[in-house]
């Protein structure tokens, strides 16, 4: 618990290390794998980072925060189109769920790819009418 609270408070550094622990003591721990993983992204190191988040995955593929860490890795090593693939993954998990509605409409948008884009941003609607911000992408691309 002690390395939950660190690590939400976004002191990594001691967090890693009671996270390590954690791990050696129970190494399907897939949360504290998930963690060791997101303190390696937030460091930039992104193939550390997908090798433990990879298997956070594995270990519990339900769990959608996971899967929006992929999509962070994948975004930021420039396979784009996999962050899309993936985050279609995650709206399959949450359908209702808008932030990751407008996060993949967003997507699709920096893309290229208009159709999608209108498609998860009318989604977005038919779950919150008054989303300002998929009204407004919709009036710019319509």
């Amino acid at each position: 618990m002690l390395a939950d609270l660190y690590f939400t408070l976004g002191n990594y550094t001691k967090s890693l290390t009671l996270l390590k622990k954690v791990i050696d003591m129970e190494p399907q721990d897939h949360k504290a794998i998930w963690q060791i993983g997101e303190i390696y992204l937030s460091k930039g190191e992104f193939e550390t980072a997908e090798l433990l988040v990879e298997k956070a995955i594995d270990l519990k593929p339900s769990n959608p925060k996971y899967y929006i860490s992929m999509v962070e890795i994948y975004y930021n090593t420039e396979r784009k189109d996999v962050a899309v693939e993936t985050l279609e993954k995650v709206v399959k998990l949450r359908p209702a769920n808008v932030p990751y509605l407008n996060a993949l409409a967003d997507l699709h948008l920096e893309l290229g790819d208009i159709e999608s884009a209108q498609r998860y941003y009318f989604r977005v609607l038919e779950h919150e009418p008054s989303n300002a911000r998929a009204k407004t992408k919709l009036q710019k691309i319509t």
